[in-house]
């Protein structure tokens, strides 16, 4: 069980990382922006046909922050379950069912819309909560 326990936590950083490192880039780079100079003049000066009370480079921002905050307290929620009650993960089919089912998403929609670096990174958190939770409920 210690071991699928570990595993969790492994895969629950993973996350922590990911949504730290995407928050840095967000707010701290312009890795974020669009190559193109007019695209970017664009996006900070129209507005979807949602809304007028924001940009499109507005509302990406603050896309790109939920995302990031969400990446990470879904590592945190798995880490401090793993940590200070680990019998949860395998006793409760929704947070058993939360710690493959969520990574899988994310790795589906990494891989059909974003790039390659974070399908790395959720593929490898898959193998992390998956393994884990096959080894702690073994």
């Amino acid at each position: 069980m210690e071991t699928g326990i570990n595993l969790i936590i492994v895969g629950s950083s993973v996350y922590m990382v990911l949504g730290v490192v995407h928050a840095y880039l967000t707010l701290f780079t312009k890795a974020m922006e669009p190559a193109n100079p007019e695209v970017l003049a664009l996006n900070k000066s129209a507005h979807s046909n949602f809304t007028t009370q924001t940009t499109l480079w507005s509302g990406g921002i603050g896309f790109h922050l939920s995302h990031s905050l969400g990446m990470f307290i879904f590592g945190l929620f798995y880490l401090a379950l793993a940590t200070d009650n680990p019998e949860l993960i395998s006793s409760s089919i929704f947070f058993g069912l939360a710690c493959v089912l969520v990574p899988l998403l994310y790795l589906f929609l990494s891989i059909k819309y974003w790039f390659i670096l974070p399908s790395i990174g959720l593929g490898l958190s898959c193998v992390f909560f998956i393994s884990g939770l096959v080894l702690i409920n073994a």
